[in-house]
């Protein structure tokens, strides 16, 4: 793959992986209605107001990642560590289509890794 397709590649990725991790987090926050009752009222008395927080610092950050991927590559990789790693501290309640929203942003952050760390797509350019 040239330079200039795998940059696309990985721009594109970033974005839908943004956009997916969007849609995750809305269907999270506004999706009781996926769960039964018993799993809504628990998952309520859990809540905090950290999500509403959540969403609109991911709001914000969300151009800067796109306007800077290659020199975000690395904190991309340390805030997608860090999530994972803060899955494992409590028990998590969402809606299948929330977790699917959720594992395809997972998914496509590893492809994103993938090209950022082992193709020539963040490399000073090329020119032939």
């Amino acid at each position: 793959m040239s330079q200039q397709h795998s940059r696309l590649a990985l721009r594109i990725l970033v974005v839908a992986s943004i956009f997916f991790a969007f849609i995750g987090m809305i269907i999270s926050l506004a999706g009781d209605g996926f769960l039964p009752k018993e799993l809504a009222d628990w998952k309520a008395a859990q809540e905090t107001d950290d999500e509403g927080a959540m969403l609109v610092g991911f709001l914000l950050v969300s151009p800067l990642i796109i306007a800077a991927v290659a020199s975000l590559v690395g904190l991309f990789l340390a805030i997608s560590v860090l999530g994972t790693m803060l899955m494992l501290l409590e028990p998590t309640v969402e809606s299948g289509i929330s977790a699917f929203f959720t594992d395809l942003d997972t998914t496509l952050g590893g492809v994103i890794l993938g090209i950022a760390f082992f193709s020539n797509a963040l490399e000073p350019d090329q020119y032939s």
